[in-house]
């Protein structure tokens, strides 16, 4: 089955709802439009309409999970000027991006979104966890798995020596934060769980606005910290493009036991660095993945120094070209997994992690793919 990477964001219930000038409007130009030059990129763009369009139904438990597609509606790209049918209006609980200003509503974007060849609403089924009853041979239950990703905010003191002279210095390299210093027993702003890796926001002078969590009052987006951490998991062997479209101001991202508790660092990240950094071809880390079934650990630090920032990455198999008509299967994201023997064990308090990078552990971390010029990491010892 087809399970989208940024999926999890309800859409309307009602279908068929056609506007004959959607895709030429101002709203539909600026969601789809190839012309459009500031962030977020298309691909961003295109992700964010997809989770918009995609819900999730669990059931329960019974065979192997299904993939219902729904009717797109219907969209006429050439007659702009045809007469508008009287549909009802549809449901949308989900919401519309900041960057999406010309759509008068959630509803109008939802439709825009509609222009992007393949994003058609769709609803996906999930069986519920099954718990195994106790019995002399299956003595323990089947461990159950929370899909997304656990965020930390922090917002550092704006005039302290962390923020002036590391994070809104913008001569300072991302190889040299001194991530213990900026984060060691620090409790979190905010806390939850995300179901995608994206945050844009243009508007530097009021709090964090992240999907419905807000930043401190009184607090600004200078000297902001995001920090993520969870589990991936690959539906198969191979290589995968981890592709960094935005970073406002300095994105790290950690694989393997690199990513655990006292295991990371700046210079030991596997790829990231400052906005000036990361452009193309500089733009993807590319991750070598032998054991489908493991559940490999990651860790993602985003911070942005004064103004407006976001970031965005986006995951998929190299080889989506061979895919032809069908949609790769993406790899899916956890916090973590419940019950003995957990394939994705929790995490710590975030105040009590181990921000020093001094730990060795002794298994390996999943290769990343040599002898490629893009997964060539900015960050190195």
């Amino acid at each position: 089955m087809t399970l989208k990477l940024f999926a999890l964001l309800n859409f309307a219930l009602f279908l068929g709802i056609a506007f004959a000038a959607v895709c030429n409007n101002n709203c539909g130009r600026q969601v789809v439009g190839t012309a459009i030059r500031e962030p977020p990129s298309l691909a961003s763009r295109s992700s964010l309409c997809a989770s918009l369009l995609t819900t999730y139904v669990t059931l329960e438990a019974t065979s192997e999970p299904s993939v219902l597609p729904l009717p797109s509606a219907v969209i006429d790209r050439r007659n702009v000027h045809g007469p508008r049918q009287v549909t009802p209006t549809p449901i949308i609980t989900g919401t519309k991006p900041e960057y999406a200003s010309a759509c008068t509503d959630v509803a109008a974007y939802w439709s825009a979104c509609q222009c992007f060849d393949g994003v058609k609403p769709t609803t996906i089924t999930v069986t519920a966890p099954t718990v195994i009853a106790p019995t002399p041979t299956s003595p323990v239950s089947k461990p159950s798995c929370t899909k997304g990703v656990e965020f930390a905010h922090h917002v550092i003191e704006p005039n302290s020596t962390l923020c002036t002279n590391a994070l809104a210095n913008r001569h300072h390299r991302a190889t040299n934060y001194d991530l213990g210093g900026l984060l060691q027993s620090r409790v979190p702003s905010g806390v939850g769980i995300r179901q995608s890796f994206y945050f844009q926001q243009d508007n530097g002078d009021i709090p964090m606005r992240y999907d419905g969590y807000q930043g401190p009052a009184g607090s600004t987006l200078r000297c902001n910290i995001l920090m993520y951490r969870g589990y991936v998991k690959f539906t198969a062997a191979g290589i995968y493009e981890f592709y960094f479209g935005e970073a406002q101001d300095v994105v790290m991202i950690w694989f393997g036991n690199k990513a655990k508790s006292g295991g990371f660092r700046a210079r030991n990240a596997d790829f990231g660095g400052r906005e000036a950094d990361i452009v193309w071809p500089n733009q993807s880390y590319y991750l070598t993945v032998e054991d489908a079934a493991e559940y490999i650990p990651f860790r993602v630090y985003w911070s942005n120094g004064a103004g407006g920032g976001g970031f965005g990455i986006q995951a998929f198999p190299v080889a989506w070209g061979d895919y032809g008509d069908e949609d790769p299967e993406l790899p899916e994201f956890y916090s973590s997994c419940s019950g003995p023997d957990s394939p994705a064990p929790a995490w710590l308090p975030w105040e009590s992690e181990d921000y020093s990078g001094k730990s060795v552990f002794g298994a390996s971390s999943p290769r990343p793919l040599a002898n490629r010029v893009l997964c060539s990491g900015l960050l190195s010892d």
